[in-house]
């Protein structure tokens, strides 16, 4: 039987479902119950037994909350990033990617590991995406600058309209999240300190 893109596509996210269950009962285990889990990341512990199982399709906010439990950085979630602290370049066919499908958002993690004291990521960000309903809020200051596109990025109920080649830094600890209108894909560079995943919106 022939596949196409779309079936490669679909394999590929259910390969990645199935790594990232590895990864947080790996370091979930020995640690915490399925039940201590959910409550500390604020999400059921169904949803966490899927997840264990490869089974789902998680928000970036979810991933964000168990990264935060977990004591994980949220890239390691998908990569099981080790810190690599000889490492200083990263080429551009050798940077990892985190792709949340529910959202449509994808990630280019810039920086070697997401143990450093500051971080930085390439954002693609598609068109009618919207996260003004759920705002995030973290520890550090971030960095936004648009490189492609037109992007709101919403601070504080403040909103800010940006276009390419603007950009906006602001405390992350202020609810801040990214709305982008347009008919058209946007690309966005986040920096952060300390990491998150820079542009966690």
């Amino acid at each position: 039987m022939a596949t196409g893109p779309a079936q490669e596509s679909a394999d590929e996210n259910a390969q990645r479902m199935v790594r990232l269950g590895r990864v947080i009962r790996a370091s979930r285990e020995g640690r915490m119950t399925v039940e201590e889990l959910a409550e500390h990341a604020g999400v059921s512990g169904g949803l966490i037994s899927q997840l264990e199982r490869g089974i789902g399709n998680p928000s970036f906010n979810t991933l964000l909350r168990l990264s935060r439990a977990l004591d994980l950085p949220i890239s390691g979630l998908f990569q099981g990033v080790e810190y690599e602290p000889a490492r200083m370049v990263v080429r551009k066919d050798e940077r990892r990617q985190l792709t949340i499908t529910s959202d449509g958002v994808k990630h280019e993690i810039l920086t070697p590991d997401m143990y450093r004291k500051i971080g930085l990521v390439r954002s693609v960000i598609p068109a009618g995406y919207d996260s003004t309903d759920s705002p995030m809020s973290h520890q550090g200051e971030e960095v936004f600058l648009v490189i492609k596109g037109t992007l709101e990025v919403v601070v504080g109920g403040q909103t800010f309209r940006l276009a390419t080649g603007d950009s906006i830094t602001f405390d992350s600890t202020i609810p801040h999240a990214v709305n982008n209108p347009s008919s058209r894909v946007a690309e966005l560079l986040g920096c952060s300190t300390p990491p998150t995943t820079a542009g966690c919106y």
